[in-house]
Parts: C-alpha cells; structure tokens; sequence
C-alpha cells in the first residue's frame, strides 16, 4: 500500500500546520479484452501441485500444456494436456481421464471468448461451434451457479477468473465431492485445479497460486 503524505508548515507565529492525506489501495486489475490468448500460446507450461498430498505421500503435480496449436477460422485452437506425475515415476498423460472435467482437453479461442472441446472433436466440429456463442465471453464475466445454466459458475478476483460447476439453488444436499473448478490467470496460465475435476477430487495449485 502506498501512503501519500502532504505536510504544509507556516511559520511565523510558532505555528505549523500539518495536513496529512492516504491513498486508497490500489484495486486488483480487472480481466481485459483478449483474456483467453494464454490458454492458446505455444511453447506455455503450467505447473500445479497437489496441496492435499500427505507429507509421507510421494509429492504429485500436474504439467500443463497447450499443444497443436494453429487456427481454425477465426479462432486459435490448442490441444491442452494434463500430465500427472507421482514422485519420481513417469509421467501420465491421462491426469483427467477419471474425473468430471469433460471439456478441458481442447479449446478454441476467438474476439468473442472462449470455445471448449473433448479431444475426440476435429477441425469441423470446431469450426461448425463457431458459428454459435462461446462458452465463456470476452473479457470474462462473474456468475452464479443457477438452475438455467445447471449449476455452472464463474468467479472473478483480480486478472484470476475460476470456472467450475456446483450444485444449484434448491439441489439436494451432496454428500460427496459436488463441485469442481479451474482457475485461469491472463499472466500465468492454468493455476489452479480441484474438486471432481481434480484427480481423486485433490486440490492443485500453483505456487503463487495457493
């Protein structure tokens, strides 16, 4: 926080004067136009370790990538891969593969937001979804889970956006894990992941991201 100090002193008849003004904090910036990009940049990697892990537990981490990259239309399109590594053993690729997060593998950015895929859609199917609204506007906007959009949600701190999905209002009360989210910085990429979209419903997060 930075304080600004104006003093003002008259002298004269032994008098001094002070005024004293401080600055409001600054304020987190907010998302801007062009917010998705990160998610398409070639040659990015993203690492996220898992917060729950016990200390006598081999340590696990997830690497992404955005891989493939090239454009489809008017949009730029990347493969993102979700690997998984456990102590010192090699690497999975398939760190998503049991969970609930079906449309983190690909995705398609455009001026109007972001699109989202499974790996099994090609060039035509993305460039057929392009022609329909994107699944997350550019910059991105804050939301609530409701019935209408069956429980999704966006959540906004700073140049952080988290999506995710939870349970709605009036849903009956989970007695599992329910929710799941990943966490985007405009700067720094993926930096978070967790709940049922999160392998063994874990919580992963980047360094600077706890």
């Amino acid at each position: 926080m930075r304080e600004a100090w104006l003093v003002a002193v008259a002298v004269g008849a032994g008098i001094a004067v002070a005024a004293v003004a401080t600055a409001k904090p600054a304020t987190k910036k907010a998302p801007q136009k062009g917010f998705w990009k990160v998610l398409v940049t070639p040659n990015a990697m993203w690492v996220l370790k898992d917060r729950i892990r016990g200390s006598g537990e081999a340590p696990r981490t997830i690497t992404v990538r955005p891989v493939g990259v090239h454009q489809v239309g008017a949009a730029t399109v990347a493969h993102l891969t979700w690997s998984m590594q456990v102590g010192s053993d090699a690497p999975s690729d398939h760190a998503l593969q049991m969970t609930h997060a079906e449309l983190l593998n690909q995705v398609a950015v455009t001026d109007a937001g972001l699109y989202m895929f499974p790996d099994s859609a090609d060039d035509a199917d993305i460039a057929k979804a392009l022609t329909g609204k994107p699944a997350r506007s550019d910059p991105p906007k804050a939301y609530k889970a409701t019935k209408l959009n069956e429980g999704r949600y966006q959540t906004i701190d700073g140049d952080v956006v988290c999506m995710g999905w939870g349970p709605a209002p009036g849903d009956p009360e989970c007695d599992d894990t329910c929710d799941g989210r990943v966490c985007i910085s405009a700067s720094a990429g993926v930096v978070a992941l967790s709940g049922n979209w999160a392998p063994d419903d874990s919580d992963f997060s980047a360094d600077a991201y706890q």
